[in-house]
Parts: C-alpha cells; sequence; structure tokens
C-alpha cells in the first residue's frame, strides 16, 4: 500500500504519530524540542501532573495558534487537584480548536465523594461544549465488578471516552486477565467501548478493541517533565535525553525498541469495517467477493483520511490508523475527494491505483459510492 521510488528517503517514524508529554512548570521539552514536536506530531497527549494552572493554559493557546495539522488532548488528575481547581480553565479550554478531548484521570478505588467530583466536571466540560472523558487508574487488587460499576456511572454522567491504565505495580490474582478481558467484553456489549490506554499485566490483547492506544512501542513516545524519552509511561528505559540530544537522534533506538513492551507489534493498529459498513449503496456484494478488478469503473472513491503534508510525501491519517505515501502517492490520494471515478483515476496512474484503493477500502480509510 505504500508507493515509493527507488532510492526514496522513508520516515523513521510511523504515521501518525502520537506524543505523550508530562506537564510540569519548566518541563525540559517546552524548549526547542517542542518545535520538533509540533512539526511531526498527529496527536499531542499533555498529561498535567500538577494542579492545572494559567501557565498550561497558556501553553495550550500557543500549541492551538499553530499552523501545523495536529490535535491536542489534555489529561489531568481530577481526584489530586480537586473539581473547582479543574472549572476555572474549562471556559478558555472550551475555546481551543485543536483540543480534540478533555480526560479526567480517577483511581479505580475512589471513594463517592470522588466519583461525584469528577461527574460535575464532566458534565461541567460537556456544557461547554468539550469532549470530555475518563482514564481509570487500576490499583492492584481492584475489584472488576466495582470497576464495572464504577464505569457505568462515570458513562452515565457524561464520559464520552473511556480509558483504562494500570498504576504500575501487576495485580497478583491469577485470573485477573481473564476476569477483565471479559469486564470489557461485556461493557462493549452493552454499548459501552473501553480502551487500554497502555498495556496491562495479566491481560493479553487480542482484539483490535483492546489493542493498547500507545501501540505497544510503536507510533508513539513518552516524554516525562525531565525531557526523558521512553516508550512509554510504564517503560523504565531510558531512550534518549533532551538535554544531550535532539530527537531526531533517539528515534533510530526508539523503532527497535520491541523488548520494552511485552510481544511488542510493530505493526500500525488497523481499523476494521463494520459488518453495516461491508456493502455499498450501489448493491456490490460483500466484501470478500470483490477485488480490485471487479470493482466498477464508475465508483467514486470517497475519502474517509485526512493527508498530512511531509517532506518525504504525506500521510494519510484516519484516528491512529495511516500510511505512507511518496509525493506520486499523495497525487493518487488527492484525486480521491468524492468526484472523481475510478476510471479517471486509472486513466492518470494505471490500472494498479486500483489496487491501492481497494486496499483504502477494505481499511475503512475510503467509501465507494455512485
Amino acid at each position: 500500500m505504500k508507493i515509493f521510488d527507488r532510492n526514496q528517503t522513508l520516515p523513521l517514524r510511523p504515521e501518525p504519530f502520537v506524543f505523550r508529554l508530562e506537564w510540569k512548570p519548566g518541563a525540559d521539552w517546552a524548549g526547542s524540542a517542542l518545535e520538533e514536536i509540533i512539526a511531526e506530531a498527529h496527536f499531542i497527549q499533555l498529561e498535567a501532573v500538577q494542579p492545572l494552572d494559567e501557565e498550561v493554559v497558556d501553553l495550550l493557546r500557543k500549541l492551538d495558534d499553530r499552523p501545523e495539522k495536529f490535535s491536542l488532548r489534555l489529561l489531568s488528575r481530577a481526584e489530586d487537584f480537586g473539581a473547582e481547581t479543574i472549572k476555572k480553565f474549562i471556559g478558555p479550554l472550551s475555546r481551543l480548536k485543536k483540543l480534540d478531548a478533555v480526560i479526567f484521570v480517577i483511581s479505580s478505588r475512589s471513594d463517592e465523594p470522588a466519583q461525584a467530583e469528577v461527574s460535575s466536571l464532566l458534565s461541567a466540560a460537556a456544557s461547554a461544549g468539550l469532549k470530555p472523558g475518563i482514564l481509570v487508574e487500576l490499583e492492584p487488587g481492584a475489584s472488576v465488578s466495582g470497576l464495572e460499576q464504577l464505569i457505568k456511572n462515570l458513562r452515565l454522567s457524561g464520559a464520552m471516552e473511556i480509558a483504562l491504565r494500570p498504576t504500575g505495580a501487576a495485580n497478583p490474582h491469577p485470573n485477573f486477565g481473564k476476569n477483565l478481558a471479559n469486564c470489557l467484553s461485556h461493557l462493549k456489549s452493552e454499548g459501552i467501548p473501553v480502551s487500554l490506554e497502555e498495556c496491562f499485566p495479566g491481560l493479553e490483547p487480542g482484539l483490535s478493541a483492546l489493542e493498547p492506544n500507545c501501540r505497544r512501542a510503536f507510533g508513539s513516545c513518552y516524554l516525562d517533565s525531565q525531557g526523558r524519552v521512553r516508550a512509554c509511561r510504564q517503560s523504565r528505559e531510558i531512550l534518549g535525553d533532551l538535554s544531550r540530544q535532539k530527537l531526531e537522534e533517539i528515534w533510530s533506538g526508539y523503532l527497535f525498541a520491541e523488548d520494552l513492551c511485552s510481544r511488542a507489534a510493530l505493526t500500525v493498529q488497523s481499523l476494521k469495517l463494520e459488518e453495516n459498513e461491508a456493502v455499498e449503496a450501489n448493491g456490490v456484494a460483500e466484501v470478500e467477493n470483490l477485488s480490485p478488478a471487479s470493482l466498477d469503473s464508475s465508483l467514486r472513491p470517497v475519502p474517509l483520511f485526512i493527508l498530512k503534508d511531509k517532506k518525504w510525501g504525506a500521510a494519510l491519517i484516519k484516528g491512529l490508523d495511516g500510511l505512507v505515501l511518496s509525493p506520486k502517492g499523495e497525487k493518487l490520494a488527492r484525486m480521491i475527494d468524492g468526484k472523481n471515478t475510478l476510471r479517471s483515476i486509472r486513466k492518470k496512474f494505471g490500472p494498479r491505483s486500483a489496487g491501492l484503493i481497494y486496499a483504502l477500502f477494505l481499511r475503512g480509510l475510503v467509501r465507494l459510492e455512485k
């Protein structure tokens, strides 16, 4: 699916790429390294490990004013800082165009008053037009049934996005992984999808729905407030230090960090088509019966992706799924606009273009219409 000429220089990092930044006042990555981050990021996730203040909101404003195309995510520890402190900044946050979500971090063992504070934050954020979510940190020995009830309660309070991550210590219960997997499957069947922010001890992701958002040492990295670069928040291995290196000097070691996460999968997470997307509006047969050669040449590919320009070509992105395209591939992708037909695209780029469009269709990146 990648179209490159011979001797084409490929990017070292996958696309899309997520930078996860730990925020404290005076964070070392907030200097010259931030310029590199802004130039290359698809998402910038900022986790405030201290109470929200005007300094972090001002940083978000400056990022929001940048012309580069990226989205922002903000994580804030609701229990530690108090709802009233955070509510003061919901108005300013609601005016940020790049802010994709505001996530409130809560412990799985939070008591009722703490849950009530988070519920009030979710309501206030939603009323301001923000996309609120929760990130539940699962404590060792936590009850899976209690976790399920907590998630259901916060969903009813307005959490549009729900994720889990461990506190760092493994859960000693031998059936923990199985019980948690069953819990997540049950929640999904009730229309409450829960993602994994990071890998869990004892839980082996198998379905795409359980693939960690950190993508197992692929597609994202974690920078702590001291400027140290890790593959993920849980990893103890330092891949680089911004006090001595530039970001571009760190990637070669980062990309081969498969031993940092359990069974690291060095592939971009694929988006799966839902069953109701398997049949096109013109009555074409089911997906498994289609092939590039059998596609009706009068069909018009409609983009479900965005293109992000790069010096080596472009990145075709939908959520956390992405493809790297050469300059030639970028020109082809720009013809996928819902107006050009497969016939016109084949005429310009040859018969192989149908194979690329078909592959994009199978990954949910393109819709075909009459």
